[in-house]
């Protein structure tokens, strides 16, 4: 049952021209809020990496260094969970987060193909898993949902969720296009019927969803199959929040602040308190880890302004508002960073590139191992960008494809420019593909110096080659 104020935002939200599926709200207490953020969902198969996120907000919360307001869902209905500990005015400011990200939800095209019932389905899901664990026992059940989630991003969004399989081998023979001229080449004239070969190899091309190649080519039983769906199916449904969350975020905070402004019902004092919580919503964050929703925000603020201007002036034909929900429609964080991130608000804004301060590898922008110490190393506009975009690439994990099968060896490639992938994960990720393929796996990528490694994990464990000489174990 929600207030009489609560339909009150709900209308002003609807009033500016948010556009938002029905919202259902739900009060809980901290605990229950801290597990559904943990699980993502209010019900979901259980799995242990779930607690450890659960065990970590949980410790930050009781210190003091986050705290969780709301959760919305994706979903249709959207679901809404508020903390039982919000003050009203916190509420008032949250629902119209709310709004503004079921808004979103709705209109933005990269949740067009999205589960709209994924509450529900999550829910059978979790089902399923605890049947498979009776019938087959947790810890096997639980070994194959560790492979699972070990390369649960590593996905295709472009090839979407539902793929047919390869095309089988097969010889088609076909007539001959025969050019008129032909005759006067040195070829001469070609055969009229020519015989052409499709299919066989497999994967024809780079694979990247390994989940989805290892479900439909791995020798796995039916349930084993479909626990592997089911971690796919979901990691898809997550997909669109990981690749939007800098403009989601920042819609969001644009339109509570918009729609509590244009709200006539909060007295001075809750105007002030609102105030207040705006501030700590969008305040900056640490140095070098930028908040997405202040970053989001000020962006959307800046691009209102903007266009607004060039409306008035007679040089764009939509203004501001308009602009906005056009953003909201058609942008993810890289578009939506590139073409409207300019070089004036990130100056203002003091945003910088930094990396390690020692020579070492061009991907690590966390503190060196060795000196611990990063630096500034550009403010140029392309570099801040980039910088801010590269831990959101391919779903945040490194782009590793599976290029063939022949002999029934599993060859993946690592193939990123100035990217070293951490030896220690990666052998472990590959005794996972491992234990689903039930056979040699041979990943190749590069070290810091540039070298070609061969990382093998088969029944005798992990091997590396470099320069085809064998490191030892």
């Amino acid at each position: 049952m929600i207030s009489p104020r609560f339909r009150e935002i709900l209308k002003v939200a609807q009033d500016l021209g948010l556009d938002f599926f029905d919202i259902k709200f739900e009060v809980i207490p901290w605990d229950v809020m801290n597990e559904i953020a943990a699980y993502g969902l209010p019900i979901r198969a259980h799995h242990w990496s779930y607690g450890r996120v659960y065990q970590r907000q949980r410790i930050h919360g009781r210190m003091g260094l986050s705290k969780i307001y709301e959760i919305v869902l994706n979903n249709d209905p959207a679901y809404a969970f508020l903390l039982d500990s919000n003050t009203e005015v916190e509420n008032l400011l949250i629902v119209a987060h709310v709004a503004a990200h079921a808004d979103f939800f709705k209109n933005n095209v990269y949740f067009e193909a999205t589960n709209r019932d994924m509450v529900n389905e999550a829910a059978a899901h979790a089902v399923r898993i605890e049947r498979y664990k009776e019938e087959h026992g947790i810890e096997r059940v639980e070994r194959l949902m560790d492979a699972a989630f070990a390369i649960d991003r590593h996905i295709d969004p472009h090839k979407g969720l539902y793929r047919k399989e390869y095309p089988e081998r097969k010889v088609e023979i076909r007539e001959a296009v025969v050019d008129e001229y032909a005759d006067l080449t040195p070829e001469g004239v070609p055969f009229s019927r020519v015989k052409e070969v499709k299919g066989g190899k497999i994967p024809p091309h780079p694979e990247r969803d390994l989940l989805w190649f290892l479900s439909r080519y791995a020798p796995l039983d039916d349930w084993e199959r479909d626990v592997l769906e089911i971690v796919r199916e979901e990691s898809y449904y997550f997909y669109p929040q990981f690749t939007t969350k800098i403009l989601n975020e920042g819609w969001a905070s644009y339109w509570h602040a918009e729609v509590i402004h244009q709200y006539s019902g909060l007295s001075p004092q809750e105007m002030i308190d609102f105030g207040v919580l705006h501030g700590n919503v969008v305040q900056p964050g640490h140095p070098l880890h930028v908040n997405p929703y202040y970053l989001g925000y000020k962006i959307l603020v800046d691009v209102k302004e903007r266009w607004d201007r060039l409306y008035r002036e007679g040089k764009s034909p939509i203004d501001g508002t308009q602009k906005l929900f056009e953003i909201r429609t058609s942008e993810d964080d890289f578009s939506f960073l590139r073409n409207y991130l300019t070089e004036e608000l990130a100056e203002e804004l003091r945003l910088f590139a930094y990396g390690p301060a020692c020579d070492c590898p061009p991907n690590t922008r966390q503190p060196c191992p060795r000196c611990g110490e990063v630096v500034i190393q550009s403010r140029d506009l392309d570099d801040v960008v980039e910088g801010l975009l590269r831990p959101r690439y391919n779903y945040g994990v490194p782009k590793v494809v599976i290029t063939d099968t022949a002999q029934g060896v599993l060859r993946l490639s690592h193939d990123e420019e100035d990217a070293v992938l951490d030896r220690e994960y990666a052998e472990k990720t590959l005794e996972y593909i491992h234990g689903l393929w039930k056979g040699p796996v041979l990943l190749t990528c590069r070290n810091e110096q540039g070298e070609t490694v061969e990382l093998r994990y088969d029944e005798k464990g992990p091997h590396v080659t470099v320069r085809g000489k064998r490191l030892p174990r």
